[in-house]
């Protein structure tokens, strides 16, 4: 099959998807929303540790989140098997153009959340597994801090020149902490 076949169903899959959810735009605080979905990528079997401290900082907030990721190997490594509050699905997830078609991947897409960020910051690469999800997930605000063509994100926070993923963690939530909240916005302006 040609490559551009496979894109031109790539695209398709999304577009389709889209045309069937019907989800509201609206920006959310940590203080308005009640489910947060984490997307994440696993490169080198390990996840990013500050998807794990995001989980935290949403738990203590009393704000329900949902976590899945993406390993680009045939099979879920032995030390990722056992990350209960993760979902992780692999290649032999997706079908014959790249599409996630795993369990773990349509539990997540049928629920509906107030925020989903996006941990995935690579503009060269990225890989369509994530951007599929990413692109149909039901959101009332989407989070990324990547722009490419037809990115889904109502709020981009570009923090890929100036920090690592931790950096890029504390950014978000800075930001998703102002909005909403007219105390810290003036706070945040030195008021």
């Amino acid at each position: 099959m040609s490559e551009g076949m496979r894109n031109w169903f790539r695209k398709h899959a999304i577009v389709s998807r889209k045309k069937r959810l019907a989800c509201s735009k609206r920006f959310h605080s940590f203080d308005t929303a009640k489910t947060v979905g984490i997307v994440f990528r696993v490169e080198e079997g390990v996840v990013p540790p500050e998807i794990f401290s995001m989980q935290k900082f949403l738990l203590k907030r009393k704000v329900q989140s949902s976590a899945i990721g993406y390993c680009d190997s045939k099979a879920l490594p032995e030390e990722l098997k056992n990350t209960s509050s993760l979902e992780i699905f692999t290649r032999q997830d997706l079908n014959w153009y790249g599409r996630p078609v795993a369990e773990n991947v349509n539990k997540f897409l049928q629920k509906t959340y107030d925020i989903v960020i996006d941990f995935c910051r690579e503009s060269e690469g990225y890989p369509y597994p994530l951007k599929y999800i990413v692109s149909t997930v039901q959101a009332s605000m989407i989070i990324g801090g990547v722009l490419y063509p037809r990115c889904p994100y109502d709020l981009i926070v570009d923090a890929q020149q100036v920090c690592d993923t931790g950096g890029y963690v504390e950014q978000v939530r800075h930001y998703i902490s102002i909005i909403n909240n007219p105390q810290a916005a003036v706070k945040s302006a030195g008021g």
